[in-house]
């Protein structure tokens, strides 16, 4: 069988194309980059699995598919585990270059456990 006249036309698939940003492949780095975190953070056992599970609302096996990184987690769920795993929110502020923010949000935890330390040691200090 031929194709008619009036039949499909196919185009050819060599156009012009733009040229990918180098730093684009963040998409390919990122469920690697955060399983390492939330392995870093969690462990791998089937107990921290079903502890990320109930945090987050997800599937086992959806976490399991994060800590192997086949899959990385979605938004909703990477506010979640942002809330409350500092090598989460450190991996995801790597991965958007905010090194700063990072920097910030470290000296200001380090001066909160600080202060909190000063005010416990304060409480054995004998008073005159």
């Amino acid at each position: 069988m031929s194709f008619t006249k009036k039949g499909r036309n196919f185009r050819v698939d060599d156009g012009n194309k733009f040229p990918l940003d180098p730093s684009a492949d963040t998409e390919a780095a990122f469920a690697n980059i955060i399983a390492d975190a939330l392995r870093r953070d969690f462990g791998n056992t089937p107990a921290h699995i079903k502890h990320i599970a109930r945090l987050t609302g997800a599937n086992l096996r959806t976490v399991g598919n994060w800590l192997s990184a086949r899959n990385g987690p979605s938004g909703a769920s990477l506010v979640v585990l942002m809330r409350h795993s500092d090598e989460v929110t450190k991996a995801v502020l790597e991965l958007s270059e905010r090194f700063d923010l990072w920097s910030s949000m470290s000296e200001t935890k380090s001066k909160k456990e600080l202060y909190r330390a000063v005010i416990e040691f304060m409480k054995y200090i004998p008073k005159q």
